[in-house]
């Protein structure tokens, strides 16, 4: 009776650790291989890695992306130590789009774990909502506890905290990708990774749109299209990762404050299926966290 309570308890912390892969920072990876399969002709399956040979076109409509990507990237890493936020996520994973999740996430940045990689993070979230999953804590501080998460569920769950690889069934259970993807210096240079290579690809167009209202913030949109899911480079089928992706970016700060993506409508006419959203509101810079913030010993929290 002991082991099957167990294992009833694991598996409900399962579901509960879709609060883990907070994205923001990871927004933009591969578009599933499934579909790419989908969209192949004949025999053929369409591939996301672009030809070696194919050479960029000098001037592109994604270029303002890449610009400001780029540009953003290096500020926040010169400028900003560490936020909080209220994040909002919503995310297709396998095929299904699961429940919209409220956060609270507090994010403090180290030193780089390379010359040319990204700052090193640590890493606080609640779930605040939906209801029956508030009072998950997470923690992850890249580089101790041997890279694992320590998470806790709520309610009588939460009496017993686990640690766990970020990559293992139970913390991926429900989530599109795993907390080390997290930030948004790791959106940023995502958003440079993939830019570059649909930039290769050829084929997108871009509508920028001013002064447009997310919450109380004044944004600019950012809209990426991709008209058809393929495109045949050297004989080579090659899938694009979304039909659609939307920006907002606070210019004050050079920040992308919501990253949503979707898929092809399965209709003609029919509306576009959402892949992923993020979005960042409250959110304040340089707030001064230090390390008790991410310690589970913090009286404040509940591990």
């Amino acid at each position: 009776m002991a082991r099957q309570g167990y294992r009833v308890w694991a598996a409900r912390l399962a579901v509960g650790c879709v609060l883990i892969a907070v994205g923001a920072g990871v927004a933009v990876h591969c578009l599933l291989q499934e579909f790419a399969e989908k969209s192949s002709t004949g025999t053929e399956s369409a591939s996301q890695r672009v030809p070696e040979n194919v050479v960029p076109i000098d001037e592109h409509p994604l270029d303002p992306l890449l610009d400001f990507a780029r540009t953003a990237l290096r500020h926040h890493a010169e400028k900003h130590r560490d936020y909080t936020a209220l994040l909002t996520k919503q995310e297709q994973v396998n095929g299904k789009l699961q429940p919209e999740s409220k956060m609270a996430l507090k994010l403090k940045y180290g030193d780089r774990v390379g010359p040319k990689s990204p700052r090193s993070v640590s890493v606080y979230l609640k779930t605040l909502e939906p209801k029956f999953q508030a009072g998950r804590e997470v923690i992850w501080v890249q580089g101790r506890n041997d890279d694992k998460i320590t998470a806790h569920e709520a309610g009588l769950l939460g009496m017993v905290t686990l640690n766990l690889k970020p990559d293992s069934r139970l913390a991926m259970a429900g989530n599109r990708y795993p907390i080390t993807d997290i930030g948004i210096e790791k959106l940023l240079g995502k958003l440079i990774e993939k830019g570059e290579r649909d930039r290769k690809l050829g084929p997108a167009t871009i509508r920028i749109t001013e002064k447009v209202a997310l919450g109380d913030k004044q944004c600019r949109l950012m809209e990426v299209t991709h008209e058809s899911p393929t495109t045949t480079i050297d004989g080579k089928l090659i899938a694009f990762e979304f039909f659609l992706a939307q920006i907002y970016i606070d210019d004050e700060h050079l920040i992308p404050l919501k990253y949503a993506s979707y898929s092809w409508p399965k209709t003609l006419g029919g509306p576009p299926e959402l892949l992923e959203a993020y979005t960042y509101q409250d959110l304040v810079l340089n707030v001064g966290l230090k390390e008790i913030d991410f310690d589970p010993k913090n009286p404040a929290y509940g591990f």
